[in-house]
C-alpha cells in the first residue's frame, strides 16, 4: 500500500518502567502536521550456531530500532523536550550542552490509500534518545532551496512484563483516523485534548 500521509508526531518524557513493568511517561504531546518524512529501520544481528563446521541454525535477532523524522517545524518545545537543548527565554536562544539527551517515547501516524479506502497505522517507540542531524543550507542566486530539520532516535529495549522479552516499538494498522489518534494518545499517556497531559503508556 502507498503511504499517503505521515503526521501527528507524538512524544512523551520517559519517567519509569520498562524493567519488567509498564513504561510511564509525563508531558505527553501530540502535534499536528509536523512531519515531512518518517523512516523506521529495524536493527538486527545474526546469531549462528555451528556443529562440525556446518551451519545448523541461524537467527536474526532484533537489537534496536532507529526512527528518523523530517520535521516541518522543529519548534522550541521539540528542541527542549526531545533533543534536550537548554532554552534561555530571556536571551531568546537555545543552547546545545554536553548533557545527555532525555529518554522519550515517540510515535506517529501514517495513512494508507488503497482502492479509494484510507486506513491509518501507528508506530510507538517506547524509549529512545533523539539527536539533531545537523543543519545545511544552500543558496543559488535568488532561488530558495527548501529543506527540513531531521532528527534521529535510537531505541533501547524495554521489558513490559515480568519474564517478558525486550521490545522496541508497537505497531497497529487498519484503524480509522480517530481510532489511530486515540491509540497513539494512549501510548503517550495523553488523556485530554491534542496536546499536554501526563500518565503512563504501556502495552502494545
Amino acid at each position: 500500500m502507498a503511504k499517503t500521509t505521515c503526521k501527528k508526531f507524538t512524544y512523551a518524557k520517559y519517567s519509569s518502567g520498562g524493567d519488567g513493568s509498564a513504561v510511564a511517561y509525563t508531558g505527553g504531546t501530540m502535534l499536528e502536521d509536523y512531519l515531512a518524512k518518517v523512516d523506521i529501520q529495524e536493527d538486527r544481528t545474526d546469531e549462528s550456531e555451528y556443529a562440525d563446521g556446518h551451519l545448523i541454525d541461524s537467527e536474526k535477532v532484533a537489537t534496536g530500532v532507529t526512527m528518523t523524522l523530517e520535521l516541518v517545524n522543529n519548534n522550541a518545545d521539540i528542541k527542549a523536550d526531545v533533543l534536550g537543548l537548554v532554552n534561555d527565554t530571556t536571551a531568546g536562544e537555545m543552547y546545545l550542552s554536553e548533557k545527555d539527551p532525555p529518554f522519550v517515547g515517540a510515535g506517529c501516524l501514517m495513512a494508507n490509500r488503497f482502492k479509494g479506502t484510507v486506513t491509518w497505522e501507528g508506530y510507538w517507540i517506547y524509549k529512545a534518545q533523539f539527536t539533531h542531524q545537523g543543519v545545511s543550507a544552500e543558496t543559488r542566486r535568488d532561488r530558495t532551496q527548501f529543506g527540513h530539520d531531521s532528527i534521529s532516535g535510537k531505541a533501547v529495549g524495554v521489558i513490559l512484563t515480568t519474564g517478558g522479552d525486550a521490545i522496541y516499538y508497537a505497531h497497529k494498522a487498519g484503524m480509522t483516523e480517530s481510532a489511530a489518534d486515540a491509540w497513539l494518545k494512549a501510548h503517550a499517556g495523553i488523556t485530554g485534548g491534542a496536546g499536554g497531559g501526563g500518565g503512563g503508556g504501556g502495552g502494545g
